[in-house]
């Protein structure tokens, strides 16, 4: 179903993703995989719907909370092995073997299917976890995939740890193989462009997602509509097309909100901004001068996006001289988070209509 809210999970069901489907599916097993694009362009649905198609054991862990804590982090990599461990008991003696192994590392425990970890004094390292799965693997003579989807949310020590981890099975485990994926791209890179990174040096393929373009977009919402025989005059269409830029999360919720609720757009759009003004007081709440970006934000969407205006703009409110480097470091953010471009618009218009009244 084209308008199903949830990552997508067979290929049937992706639209318009042919080139990148085929190139992610043929370099599965490669060492390191990363797919990049902006948020709701379809990262998770391509990355599930190829695995299920190649049908290679993974491990999926959904980094999109955000874990600021070792605990957050651990209940994570649980949940995460917990669900690999179901999907793969129908391969009895592959289960069997990786439970054993698991249930001898200190600060684990399995039982049936469930997996918990300890973030305590006695926990497990994730090494540890990544060689039982790799020593199993070998075993049986399996490769498997590890998934770390927003890799880029993980932060502080706990991200050089992670990254330390996928950097020493890159190097030495054979039967594993990594996909990352990131919708903050500036923060994402940073894990392997910055020298002193410890995935610095690793060659990875990348691919990325992108928007539709006009035409694509008409035709994704008529499909959508026709499989739920709902009829959308062509003017609506054309509206919903032009607002929400080829992004195809938020035309599939449109879709979904329009063909399940029966809304009207105009309700839609402003439920969406509310969604997209939330991501950006999430973003917000993470930054130490969070009322110059708030400002910054506000200014940009009003249309002030020359340097020399939105200085003097920052300087009227502020009632003072600001350094060039205060402006610069904001500007720079926003751009490593995906937020707006190097030219200082807007990557979504959804961010950009919630970032005027901010």
């Amino acid at each position: 179903m084209l308008f199903d809210p949830r990552p997508k999970v067979n290929k049937k069901d992706l639209y318009d993703f042919e080139k990148e489907f085929e190139f992610l599916k043929k370099n599965i097993g490669e060492p390191l995989l990363v797919v990049s694009g902006l948020r709701r362009t379809g990262k998770t649905s391509l990355i599930l719907s190829t695995l299920n198609d190649s049908d290679i054991p993974y491990v999926f862990f959904d980094m999109r909370s955000m874990p600021n804590s070792r605990r957050d982090l651990y209940h994570l990599l649980s949940e995460g092995l917990t669900d690999f461990l179901t999907r793969i008991s129908n391969k009895e003696k592959f289960y069997k073997s990786l439970t054993k192994m698991l249930k001898l590392i200190r600060g684990i425990s399995v039982d049936g299917f469930e997996v918990s970890l300890s973030w305590g004094k006695d926990r497990a390292s994730l090494v540890e976890i990544l060689r039982a799965l790799d020593e199993s693997c070998a075993e049986h003579g399996i490769k498997a995939v590890i998934v770390f989807d927003e890799l880029q949310r993980v932060t502080g020590k706990l991200s050089v740890e992670l990254a330390n981890a996928i950097a020493y099975s890159y190097d030495h485990l054979r039967n594993l193989s990594f996909i990352v994926s990131g919708s903050e791209m500036g923060v994402l890179y940073r894990f392997f462009d910055e020298p002193n990174a410890p995935l610095y040096g690793r060659a990875y393929l990348e691919v990325k997602t992108r928007r539709l373009d006009k035409e694509k977009s008409i035709d994704f919402l008529k499909r959508g509509f026709e499989e739920s025989k709902i009829r959308v005059n062509d003017e609506e269409l054309e509206a919903a097309v032009d607002k929400l830029d080829g992004i195809i999360g938020w035309l599939t919720y449109y879709g979904y909100s329009r063909t399940m609720q029966n809304r009207d757009f105009e309700s839609i759009w402003r439920e969406a901004v509310t969604m997209a003004r939330q991501e950006l007081e999430n973003f917000l709440k993470n930054r130490v001068s969070a009322e110059r970006y708030r400002a910054v934000l506000k200014f940009l969407a009003n249309g002030e996006r020359e340097w020399k205006e939105l200085k003097k703009k920052m300087e009227d409110l502020e009632g003072r001289v600001l350094s060039e480097r205060v402006l610069y470091d904001i500007l720079i953010t926003l751009r490593k988070y995906s937020i707006i471009d190097d030219q200082n618009n807007f990557l979504d218009p959804l961010a950009e209509e919630a970032a005027k009244n901010l």
